[in-house]
């Protein structure tokens, strides 16, 4: 469902983070709803439980397209790390063009 082999180039990339950003704000729209009263009401616990799944599908999303992204440019899945902990490195992968023709994670489209 979440691939991690293969490239992604920066207009595919581009909208799977657009994509991946519309489902982050559902998911915190969710989990603030079951915070916003301030108590543990059992008529919110389904917002945090649908909130949560929401963010986790986000991290999975978002992870594969890094990774995928990052394979474009002939980078190894690693620096994924480091795009979680700058996230200004999304806009540089966003900017930073692929490596033409093959290389060893396959070839571009």
């Amino acid at each position: 469902m979440f691939p991690l082999q293969g490239r992604l180039n920066r207009k595919e990339f581009i909208v799977r983070m657009l994509i991946a950003l519309v489902i982050y704000a559902a998911g915190s729209l969710f989990v603030s709803l079951a915070h916003f009263r301030g108590g543990l009401d059992l008529l919110l616990v389904p917002f945090m439980f649908i909130g949560s799944g929401l963010l986790l599908l986000f991290l999975l999303y978002s992870c594969s397209a890094i990774v995928r992204r990052l394979h474009d440019i002939n980078f190894c899945a690693w620096w994924t790390i480091l795009v979680y902990l700058l996230p200004i490195c999304i806009l540089i992968l966003c900017f930073w063009p692929g490596t033409p023709g093959s290389n060893r994670y396959g070839y571009a489209k």
